[in-house]
């Protein structure tokens, strides 16, 4: 092996031991920093646990401030608090994590409006290596805020909640309010939110359930799992694969890079790049705005809107007004729609079969065919031409218009003057009429 992979070798094993650190909280980036001889390998550890009870009356409001350690608040039928102060030292030698263990103190703050806990950490003289966790029982009735890093923070059956809390896991459930949750590098869960749900993270995935008022999220690098909100649901999500479910509101997606799935939901809007969409029954319109991957819809009630390059496009069961399609390099597929229809590609196949013709169908392509199925009954005006290619015409009737001169033409039911108009061009490429089965 070359001295050069050698080191590089060498190189990746560091960072990683840096990462694990920061990340087990060992070691902090904003200045607590740990010198080689307390890295914690093979050092001694100091635990202590002390509990109180504190009586009402209690302000309505409790406020958390903790780092490198965890946090847990779940409310009760209640009046008083029940706190535990969980608090750990590591330090080479057993006497000198039991010396500073004692040092290592809880405080606690009462006004009319909230009851604050926090820590001593701040003036210690050697405040890294410390762990300290607090794990309270409090009345549901209580507005819950948390600030904390390095560690997991878990808020249950409370009546708000607010959470930030740097690279740890994030819990929260059962909150009869609003709840804002902030996080980093690991995941977040709410559950059972009656209020409106913000959550903002960045490296870790997302899953939200059973929210009834709005849901926003914003996150990047890892996933989204949405599955019921009563209000509406914005997802802001780079580089994140995302799933969103039984939402009865309108849903917008921004995102990238993954792939996008939304099933039971009302009208959505996806935006964003290189990214797959599915959808399968949308309650409304559907707009979506991609890249370089497919996009599939089913049982769309409102407007379908697609927006793509190099991207195949497939509706089923398009039951809007109208439909709008613009890729390219791609096959468009539109099969049991009713309603309007725009499509325009280019060196793509386009492939047809409405399920009725109550509104006008308009097909511009080129350098790809066009295969167009006709509703067995329906009456339409047509016209198809080609240049550089062929018309073939299915139908049992004779068409008015069956020319080659350059550009294939062909028209027919002219005669309907008040029925819509179903135009299909394409360049040196063939367009194929063809009549669907009858129906009963």
């Amino acid at each position: 092996m070359k001295f050069r992979e050698i080191l590089l070798v060498a190189v990746l094993v560091l960072a990683g031991f840096v990462v694990f650190q920061v990340k087990t909280g060992r070691w902090n980036l904003d200045g607590d920093w740990v010198w080689f001889d307390d890295l914690g390998i093979g050092g001694q550890e100091a635990a202590a646990e002390e509990q109180r009870t504190i009586a009402a009356p209690l302000p309505p409001a409790l406020e958390i401030m903790n780092s490198h350690g965890s946090v847990e608040v779940r409310g009760g039928d209640q009046d008083f608090v029940q706190l535990t102060f969980k608090k750990s030292v590591w330090r080479r030698k057993k006497e000198d994590a039991e010396s500073l263990a004692a040092q290592v103190k809880y405080t606690m703050t009462a006004t009319t409006d909230r009851l604050v806990l926090a820590t001593n950490r701040t003036e210690l003289a050697q405040a890294h290596n410390i762990e300290t966790s607090f794990i309270l029982t409090v009345p549901k009735t209580m507005v819950v805020n948390v600030t904390n890093s390095y560690g997991t923070v878990r808020v249950e059956s409370v009546r708000q909640a607010t959470v930030r809390n740097r690279h740890g896991e994030l819990y929260a459930s059962n909150v009869t309010g609003p709840c804002d949750l902030e996080t980093s590098y690991d995941d977040v869960e709410a559950e059972g939110i009656q209020g409106a749900c913000q959550i903002v993270n960045s490296h870790g995935d997302v899953r939200a359930g059973s929210i009834t008022g709005d849901l926003s999220v914003e996150t990047s690098y890892a996933r989204i799992r949405i599955d019921g909100v009563g209000g509406k649901a914005d997802l802001r999500s780079p580089n994140t694969d995302v799933e969103v479910l039984r939402v009865k509101g309108p849903v917008t997606v921004d995102a990238s890079y993954e792939k996008v799935v939304l099933g039971n939901v009302g009208p959505a809007k996806v935006i964003g790049h290189n990214m797959e969409v599915v959808a399968n029954t949308v309650h409304g319109d559907l707009e979506v705005h991609t890249s370089y991957d497919p996009v599939r819809a089913e049982g769309v009630e409102g407007q379908f809107i697609v927006d793509a390059h190099n991207a195949t496009v497939t509706g089923k069961g398009i039951d809007g007004p109208s439909i709008s399609i613009k890729t390219s390099y791609e096959n468009v597929s539109l099969t049991n729609f009713s309603g309007a229809a725009t499509v325009i590609n280019h060196n793509g196949q386009v492939t047809l079969q409405p399920r009725d013709l109550k509104g006008p169908i308009d097909v511009r392509n080129e350098y790809g065919d066009i295969d167009f199925t006709w509703p067995s009954g329906e009456k339409a005006r047509l016209e198809a031409r080609s240049k550089g290619g062929s018309v073939s015409w299915g139908l049992e009737a004779k068409p008015d218009v069956n020319e080659t001169n350059g550009v294939s033409l062909v028209k027919a039911f002219s005669g309907e003057a008040a029925a819509p108009l179903v135009f299909l061009s394409t360049t040196y490429d063939n367009i194929h009429i063809q009549e669907g089965a009858r129906k009963f």
